[in-house]
């Protein structure tokens, strides 16, 4: 009996001591698996032209491999691509891809893509988000500027071609006139 009052404080510990040990467990791996993608945006910015190439490259060629759809890897390298995209300096860079891949990984599931990272992350992503719609908007507002002054010039120049050509008959008509003062004076 004695024994039994001794062992069953024990247990509890050791079950309460493993449970916790679990959990620590598990949520180092939760840390290991996840990307901080604020730091990796930052590492890309120091990398050459020749390392983006052999980063895009690397990452293209895993999304291309058959993956199961909607898993953590398959969001965090389209994640990695979004940000290859989003980088001024990359060989892809094109704000209107990433800015599809994005509206794209937010359709897919729910917006799964994004809920398996922090809110850091997340945060990053947001911001991200909001600077592909200004660039976006800038660029549509450039082209409409770039439009109107398209239009504007075309006018002006016909304006211009429409006075040459009234210059022109001037000119024809005071050789005429001057023609025929000569003609009077013989």
């Amino acid at each position: 009996m004695v024994k039994n009052k001794l062992t069953s404080p024990i247990l509890i510990s050791l079950s309460i001591i493993l449970l916790l040990l679990a959990g620590c467990q598990l949520t180092q791996n939760k840390a290991i698996n996840s990307t901080n993608y604020g730091q990796y945006y930052l590492s890309l910015q120091y990398l050459s032209e020749q390392q983006l190439s052999a980063e895009i490259q690397k990452h293209q060629f895993s999304l291309s491999q058959p993956q199961q759809e909607n898993s953590p890897n398959k969001y965090d390298l389209q994640i990695k691509m979004l940000l290859l995209y989003s980088l001024p300096k990359s060989p892809i860079y094109n704000t209107f891809n990433a800015k599809a891949l994005l509206n794209q990984m937010q359709q897919d599931g729910d917006n799964a893509a994004l809920a398996h990272i922090d809110h850091n992350d997340q945060a990053f992503i947001t911001l991200l988000r909001d600077q592909l719609n200004q660039r976006l908007l800038m660029r549509n507002r450039l082209l409409q500027q770039q439009k109107a002054q398209k239009q504007q010039a075309s006018q002006l120049q016909q304006q211009l071609i429409e006075q040459v050509s009234l210059l022109e008959q001037t000119i024809k008509q005071l050789k005429n006139i001057e023609q025929t003062i000569d003609n009077r004076d013989q």
